[in-house]
């Protein structure tokens, strides 16, 4: 019989798996706008210009300016034609950022996550995908 009454420490593992993404995955946040809705990510991220190939130049929303009127607007749609840093509070929602959003569904949910996905949790991933946390919601 063991008598131990300590656990030992969890073990500490790095791995990596190979998942299938559904396409429209990517194709939904680098093409379409459904994610700017308010009930999506719209409450804190703003898609402020689109290119085919690069997909959504998106702006951490403070709601307190209006579209068009963000600051460094400039400097961020010259960078991001031109493949720059883009200035803090400024995000490519485009296929990496897709990818990573996909990659932070599995670890949280399972492979399967997009089975059961809702609002809340596209929210989530988005936020893990460019923020590295979950800040708002």
């Amino acid at each position: 019989m063991n008598t131990a009454t300590e656990r030992p420490e969890p073990l500490q593992h790095t791995f990596s798996i190979t998942v299938a993404v559904d396409p429209f995955w990517v194709e939904y946040l680098t093409r379409y706008p459904d994610i700017f809705g308010r009930q999506y990510a719209g409450y804190w991220l703003r898609g402020v210009d689109r290119h085919s190939k690069r997909g959504w130049l998106c702006w951490e929303d403070d709601e307190q300016h209006r579209q068009g009127e963000e600051p460094d607007r400039v400097e961020a749609l010259r960078a991001w034609s031109h493949g720059g840093t883009l200035p803090q509070g400024w995000y490519c929602l485009d296929r990496a950022a897709a990818l990573r959003a996909w990659e932070e569904g599995v670890k949280r949910w399972g492979v399967d996550w997009y089975e059961q996905t809702d609002a809340n949790r596209e929210d989530v991933v988005v936020q893990l995908a460019l923020l590295g946390e979950v800040r708002y919601g």
